[in-house]
C-alpha cells in the first residue's frame, strides 16, 4: 500500500472542468513542457504553447502566471481570449488594452487611431513598460489564441512574429496557448513560431501522474501498491483523464482499499462515459483524411510516422485523438481513446460501457457466445487475430484469439490452434496466461484468455533497452517455474520469446502464445524439418530442423535471459540463415562486456542454459528455477 496521508477536504476534491485554480496547485501534474515554457519565458520575447484539446494548456499558463507573480523580477499578466471572441477588431484591441491596465496598475498609452490596430497595441505595450520599474519583466499570458477572431487573426499573429527576436523588447515575454492557431500556422507545424519558439505539450509520464493519483490516499482510505501503475495503462499520462478517474474513485471508495477492481470499474463507468469523447468522435468524423488515419491506427493496419507537416496527424492531435510513441510513431492516445473509439465506430452509439443487462438485442446479437464483446484489434496475424475484448457477464477484460481460416484452407493452423486450446486447458500456474472459455461462434474458432494489463516484456525491452539486474533475474527465474510445469505434463513450448511473456504488475510475468506447443505423448502437426520458433531464441537443434524437447525451451529462456540482461540477443545476423549459423558455430558473447555488475555466479548458470550440445546443457527447467530463485535472493530486486 501507498503511504497513508493526511489530507484537508480540500485537497481531496479533483478537478475535471476548465483549468486548476491557485488553490489546487498540489493537483498540478508537471510535465516537460512545464520547464521549457520557464526556460524561454527567461529568454524573453514571443513564444507559443501548443497542445491538444483538454491537455491543461490554461493550467499551464495559470501556473506561470502564480510562480511569476510571487517574484519581485516579473509582472506576469494573464489574459483568457476567448471571452472576448464576439468583438469587432478595434473593441477586441481596445478591451485587451484595459484588461492589461487593470492588471498591472500602469496606463499606457492609447490606441492610435490612425494605426493598423496589431501595430497600435505593439506601440501601447511597449508604452506600459516604460511605465513599469526597470527590474521588472512583463510577461502577457494570452490563453485561448486560436479564439482570436478570424477576420483579424492573421494580422495580430503576423505582428507577433515580427517581435519575436526583437531584442529592443528585452523586458517583456509573451506567451501564447492554443490548440490551433488557424491561418496564423506554418504548413509544417500547429504554431505561429518557429520550433525554437514553441512548446509542444506532451502527456505526462508515470512518476508525475504517481503523485497525483497519490491525494487519494488518506488516514481511511489506502492505495494499493499497482494502482498508479493500473491508471496509467488506462489513461497513459492524460491528465484530464487521470483528473476524471481520480475523481470517480474518490467518489466510489470514500474508505478501505482502494485496488485494481477499483479502477477498472471506474474506468467503464467513468471514462468510457465522458462526455469529451462525444466531441472528440464528432471531430473525427467531420475529416475523412483523420477518420482514416484513426481507423488505420484502430486497425493496426501499418505504422504511422507522427508527423506534425502531415495535416491528418496535425489534427488529430490537436483534437486530442492521437500522440506520438516513444519510437516517434503516430498511436492512440491511450488505452481508454482506443477501447471508447473502437466501440463508437463498431456500434455507432455512445453507450459502450453499459452492462449486459441493458443491452438491447441488436447488441446482444453482435456478442460472441451472447458474452464477449471484441473492443479493439491487438495483433492481426496471417490466420489468427488476437483482440481485446469485454466478458459483458463480468465485466472484465480479455484476451480473444480468433481462428481466421478454416481446416480444409489451412490444416496446421488449424490444428495449431486446436492444440493451444488443449494445452491451456491442460495448465494452472501463476506465471501461465489462464484459459477463460473455447468456442465456435458462426464460421470462426475462439479462444478467451485473461487480459494482462502491463504489456509484454518485449514492449518493455523497447522502451528500456535492458532491466535492472535483480529484476530480469527474478522473471527468467518465474518463467523457468512456468516451462517446469508445462514440462512436467508432457508440454514443450518451442517459441519461448519477449512477445510471448507478458507482464502484469510487481514483476509477475505471464508465458503466453502456446500456439506450437508440442505435447510430448502426441504425434506431430509439423511439416517435416520445419523449423519451429522465432530465429534469434531458436537452440542449435530447431535451428537444424532436429526435434525439440525441454532442454530447447531452456536455451531459449537463456537467450532471453541474456536480452534482458544485455539490451540484445547475443547472436545476430541480417537473415535467418545468418542467425542460425552464428548461433551454430559463434561462442556466447560475454555478458560482462555490457553488463560488468552481473555476479559469477549468474555468466556461469547462462554458460550451461546455452550450451551448444543438448547433452550438455542444464538438465530441466526446475534445476534452472532454483539457481535462478538462488541468485535473485542474493541480488535482491522485485
Amino acid at each position: 500500500m501507498l503511504a497513508k496521508r493526511s489530507l484537508t477536504s480540500e485537497s481531496a476534491l479533483f478537478h475535471t472542468h476548465g483549468p486548476l485554480p491557485p488553490e489546487s496547485a498540489h493537483l498540478y501534474v508537471l510535465r516537460p513542457a512545464d520547464a521549457r515554457l520557464e526556460a524561454l519565458i527567461r529568454q524573453r520575447g514571443v513564444m507559443a504553447v501548443v497542445g491538444p484539446h483538454l491537455s491543461g494548456k490554461s493550467s499551464m499558463l495559470l501556473r506561470q502566471w502564480g510562480q511569476l507573480g510571487a517574484s519581485p523580477r516579473w509582472m506576469p499578466v494573464y489574459l483568457a481570449l476567448g471571452e472576448l471572441a464576439n468583438l469587432d477588431e478595434p473593441a477586441w484591441y481596445a478591451a485587451l488594452l484595459d484588461r492589461l491596465t487593470r492588471q498591472t496598475g500602469v496606463a499606457p498609452a492609447s490606441l492610435d487611431p490612425a494605426a493598423a490596430p496589431a501595430l497600435a497595441w505593439m506601440h501601447a505595450v511597449r508604452a506600459a513598460l516604460k511605465r513599469l520599474p526597470r527590474h521588472k519583466t512583463l510577461v502577457l499570458l494570452l490563453d485561448e489564441a486560436d479564439a482570436v477572431p478570424p477576420a483579424f487573426n492573421a494580422d495580430f499573429f503576423a505582428n507577433l512574429r515580427a517581435h519575436t527576436e526583437d531584442r529592443t523588447l528585452e523586458r517583456l515575454a509573451i506567451v501564447l496557448a492554443g490548440s490551433h492557431f488557424a491561418s496564423a500556422a506554418s504548413e509544417d507545424s500547429a504554431s505561429p513560431f518557429p520550433p525554437e519558439r514553441t512548446v509542444y505539450i506532451t502527456d505526462a509520464d508515470l512518476e508525475a501522474l504517481t503523485y497525483l493519483i497519490a491525494q487519494l490516499g488518506t488516514e481511511t482510505r489506502q492505495i494499493a501498491s499497482d494502482v498508479p501503475e493500473r491508471i496509467y495503462e488506462w489513461t497513459e499520462g492524460d491528465v484530464y483523464l487521470t483528473h476524471v478517474l481520480c475523481a470517480a474513485l474518490d467518489r466510489a471508495v470514500p474508505t478501505g482499499g482502494l485496488l485494481l477492481d477499483d479502477v477498472d470499474r471506474a474506468v467503464r463507468r467513468d471514462l468510457f462515459e465522458d462526455a469529451s469523447f462525444d466531441r472528440l468522435w464528432q471531430a473525427i468524423t467531420e475529416d475523412a483524411a483523420v477518420r482514416d488515419l484513426i481507423d488505420t491506427l484502430l486497425d493496426h493496419q501499418e505504422t504511422v510516422r507522427f508527423a506534425l507537416a502531415h495535416p491528418a496527424t496535425r489534427q488529430a492531435w490537436l483534437a486530442g485523438a492521437v500522440r506520438a510513441d516513444a519510437l516517434g510513431n503516430c498511436v492512440l492516445r491511450s488505452l481508454v481513446h482506443e477501447s471508447v473509439l473502437f466501440a463508437l465506430r463498431r456500434n455507432g452509439a455512445r453507450h459502450v460501457a453499459r452492462e449486459h443487462s441493458e443491452l438491447n438485442r441488436s447488441s446482444r446479437a453482435a456478442l460472441l457466445r451472447d458474452r464477449y464483446r471484441l473492443d479493439h484489434v491487438v495483433h492481426p496475424g496471417k490466420t489468427s487475430y488476437l483482440f481485446r475484448g469485454t466478458d459483458m457477464h463480468t465485466g472484465e477484460m480479455v484476451a480473444i484469439k480468433q481462428l481466421t481460416v478454416s481446416r480444409d484452407a489451412d490444416e496446421i493452423a488449424w490444428q495449431r490452434f486446436q492444440r493451444e486450446a488443449e494445452v491451456l486447458t491442460s495448465l494452472d500456474h501463476p506465471n501461465i496466461v489462464r484459459l477463460r472459455d473455447t468456442f465456435r461462434d458462426t464460421d470462426f474458432e475462439y479462444i478467451v484468455m485473461e487480459y494482462i494489463y502491463g504489456g509484454s516484456l518485449f514492449d518493455r525491452l523497447k522502451r528500456e533497452g535492458r532491466l535492472p539486474l535483480g529484476e530480469a533475474v527474478s522473471i527468467a527465474a518465474q518463467l523457468a517455474g512456468a516451462l517446469d510445469h508445462a514440462h512436467a505434463r508432457g508440454i514443450v513450448h518451442r517459441d519461448v520469446k519477449p512477445s510471448n511473456v507478458m507482464l502484469a504488475a510487481d514483476c509477475v510475468p505471464r508465458l503466453a502464445d502456446f500456439g506450437v506447443a508440442r505435447l510430448v505423448t502426441v504425434s506431430g502437426v509439423t511439416r517435416p524439418r520445419t523449423r519451429i520458433g522465432t530465429a534469434p531464441y531458436l537452440s542449435p537443434e530447431a535451428c537444424l530442423g532436429e526435434p525439440i524437447d525441454a532442454r530447447g525451451d531452456i536455451w531459449s529462456l537463456g537467450i532471453v535471459l541474456y536480452e534482458m540482461l544485455a539490451g540484445a540477443v547475443p547472436f545476430t545476423g541480417r537473415t535467418d540463415v545468418r542467425i542460425a549459423r552464428a548461433i551454430l558455430d559463434h561462442p556466447l558473447p560475454d555478458l560482462r562486456a555490457t553488463r560488468p555488475d552481473a555476479p559469477d555466479a549468474l555468466t556461469a548458470l547462462l554458460d550451461v542454459m546455452l550450451a551448444k550440445n543438448p547433452a550438455d546443457r542444464i538438465a530441466s527447467a526446475r534445476i534452472a528455477e532454483d539457481h535462478l530463485r538462488a541468485l535473485a535472493s542474493e541480488i535482491g530486486g522485485c
